[in-house]
Parts: structure tokens; C-alpha cells; sequence
């Protein structure tokens, strides 16, 4: 059986590739790269690939790629707009710590402030840090990039076909895999230790935490630039209330941030020794 996973960064992929490769025998896995390496002679392989376009990876992409090439069973999975925000401010400092020096201490130095008093800074603050750009993007590019990223992924879930099955992030983490079951035709494992490799995605696997990182006026901000994704998907876009008593732990950001540098060397070691360890073992055959 092979089976594609498809979504925007952030929103879970790593987690449900290991996951339903746990319950397919003998399943091999794929994460990221060009879409098409489809290796055949592979009984059973999922396949996972993320929304990009400053990778190259558009919707048009995938699309075409979907049109050519035949999956037994296809998945897009979608997170609360709000936690991949965060997320997505959190992970961007995997790659680009190193390459963007200047703006990573920056971003630093504002996430400590917001762990210390999060009412105070503004989430779309720290969000100016996730472009490419030498320079921070300002506040109007922030907003409207997230407005055509979002307008483009609720086109193309709203033009998926009834093969298609849609999953929620929140899903995966409530271990409420009923319907995910139904449309695979296998049971997924409901507790199971991921790779080691996939270890690098994970931060608090948790849902609503938006709610201490946003402010009054960050809801303004991005009420009306989520919300039409929200219904299609299905959350509830009404519900915009934020934590009364708002707790940042610096585990789960500063700390986080620190660390990731860190971790991208270890697993990119970790990485290349599986591979030279694969292919000894496939030279031995």
C-alpha cells in the first residue's frame, strides 16, 4: 500500500508518517525531498511531504504530482491556524539559526521578554522573525503572507476529491484515530516512540497553546485572516478567548530555541550514519 501525507509544516506530518507506518508491516518511510521518488519494489511505504513555496513545494506542485502518480490512500492534515503560528516561529530557528544570526539573538531576546510577561509582547513581534529575509518583514508582510498561504491551502483542500481524507493535528493528539482507521483500513498504533529521527519536530504536543502566546491584538490581526480555513476545516472560529492567567514555560520556548541548533547536528550525524548503515547492509545482500 502506498499512502501520501501532505500539509503545511508544522502541522503534524512527521508524527502521522510514523505513526501509520506502524501499522503497515514492513512499511518504509519517506519525508520530504521532490515529489515522485516513489520506489515501487516497497509493499507497503508512506510518504510524506510539506507546503513550501519558499521551497518550491506549491500546491501545484503536489497537485500535478497527485495527477501522475497513483497512492492507495491520500491524507491532508490540518492544525489549528494558531498553534502552527507559534510552532512555526518556534521550528524556524532549526535551519536558520546559523544563517540569520542577528535575527535569531533578536527573536531570542523577545521570547524570553514574552516568557516573563506575555501579555505585554505581541506575538505578531516575534512572527516578523519567520520570513527569509535579511531584515525582519514588517507587520503588513506578515499578515499577508499568512492571508495567501492560507487562501491558497483552502482552495486546494476544497478542490480534494472524495479519495482524499482529511485529519486533524488535534486528532493525532487526543489519539482519536476512528475515522483515520476507517479510511486506511488498518489500525494505526495508539501509543507508540517515534523515531529518533523525528524527535527533532517534537516541542509540547499539545493543543490551545496559542491562547498564552497571542494577545487582544493579535486576534485582531489574524481573526479575519484564519478564520475561513477554520470553518473549512471545521474549528470552531468563533472561539478566540485567550488564557486568563497566560504561562509561557521557557522549556517550551527560549529553552526550545537553544536547543535546536544543537539538535540539528546531532541528527544530522544521526541521519548519515542510518544511511551508510543501510547501504552496508544492502551491499551484504
Amino acid at each position: 500500500m502506498k499512502i501520501l501525507i501532505l500539509g503545511l509544516g508544522r502541522s503534524g506530518t512527521t508524527a502521522l508518517l510514523y505513526k501509520i507506518a506502524g501499522g503497515l508491516p514492513g512499511c518504509r518511510t519517506f519525508s520530504g525531498g521532490t515529489p515522485g521518488k516513489i520506489a515501487s519494489h516497497h509493499a507497503n511505504a508512506v510518504f510524506k511531504f510539506t507546503y513550501n513555496e519558499d521551497k518550491g513545494r506549491s500546491l501545484e506542485l503536489y497537485g500535478k504530482h497527485v495527477s501522475e502518480v497513483r497512492y492507495d490512500r491520500k491524507i491532508w492534515i490540518a492544525r489549528d491556524p494558531r498553534d502552527n503560528a507559534v510552532s512555526r516561529l518556534l521550528f524556524r530557528w532549526y535551519r536558520g539559526s546559523k544563517r540569520a544570526k542577528e535575527q535569531y539573538r533578536a527573536c531570542l531576546e523577545l521570547v524570553v521578554k514574552k516568557e516573563r510577561h506575555p501579555e505585554f509582547v505581541p506575538f505578531h513581534s516575534l512572527f516578523r522573525f519567520t520570513g527569509l529575509t535579511a531584515l525582519p518583514l514588517t507587520l503588513e508582510q506578515v499578515v499577508e503572507d499568512e492571508r495567501r498561504i492560507y487562501g491558497r491551502m483552502c482552495r486546494f483542500v476544497k478542490s480534494l476529491g472524495r479519495d482524499w481524507f482529511v485529519f486533524k493535528y488535534e486528532d493525532l493528539v487526543d489519539k482519536n484515530f476512528e475515522g483515520l482507521n476507517a479510511y486506511l483500513g488498518f489500525k494505526v498504533p495508539e501509543d507508540m516512540k517515534f523515531a529518533k529521527l523525528a524527535k527533532k519536530v517534537v516541542r509540547k504536543k499539545s493543543r490551545g497553546d496559542w491562547r498564552h502566546w497571542f494577545t487582544q491584538e493579535d486576534v485582531k490581526l489574524f481573526r479575519s485572516v484564519y478564520t475561513p480555513y477554520m470553518d473549512l476545516i471545521g474549528y470552531d472560529s468563533n472561539d478566540w478567548q485567550l488564557s486568563p492567567r497566560q504561562v509561557i514555560e521557557p522549556e517550551y520556548g527560549s529553552i526550545y530555541m537553544k536547543r535546536l541548533p544543537r539538535r540539528r547536528v546531532v541528527n544530522s550525524l544521526r541521519k548519515l550514519w542510518v544511511g551508510m548503515s543501510e547501504s552496508f547492509l544492502k551491499g551484504g545482500e
